[in-house]
């Protein structure tokens, strides 16, 4: 390994433990760049083998199908403490089958079999934005959510001092 390279890998697990693990962010971490990595990988086999299907007796199996059943899989696994032991593996299960899923989220809404309409990037979009959020800004949306808590209920013991 080269000297660069060695550095470029080191400030890369600087980073992942310091943004990351200490945060206790990894199960998040670990489904984000699942699902970014399952929904740029089924786009470009759709575009690039697009006769490459499942196809049983005469029906087509879309992929959401089978993130449908990873997402399954992935419950299973969290629910029966799999997740506790291999953490990393359950993320990745969840966040690939959520990918594969949300890739065809456009689908499942106007239930016609249109591959590249708008709300499939739409949902990626979403998706993708609201697991950054989750992974690099859980501190902030924690703050947000206690001042709001707080709020109410200072709000809600005032009316009942009134009455």
């Amino acid at each position: 390994m080269g000297r660069i390279t060695k550095k470029i890998v080191q400030a890369f697990s600087y980073l992942y433990r310091k943004m990351v693990v200490q945060r206790k962010q990894e199960a998040n971490f670990w489904i984000l760049y699942s699902f970014l990595f399952a929904f740029i990988s089924s786009r470009l086999v759709v575009y690039f083998l697009p006769g490459v299907s499942l196809i049983i007796n005469g029906v087509h199996v879309h992929h959401f199908a089978y993130g449908i059943v990873l997402l399954a899989l992935a419950g299973i696994l969290a629910l029966n403490g799999y997740h506790e032991k291999k953490l990393r593996v359950t993320s990745v299960v969840y966040g690939f089958g959520l990918g594969v899923a949300a890739d065809e989220f456009g689908m499942w809404i106007h239930l016609k079999d249109d591959y590249w309409i708008r709300q499939s990037y739409d949902a990626v979009v979403v998706v993708t934005g609201l697991l950054i959020s989750i992974v690099y800004f859980s501190g902030f949306w924690h703050r947000v959510f206690v001042k709001v808590v707080d709020i109410f209920v200072r709000d809600g013991s005032e009316e009942s001092d009134s009455e």
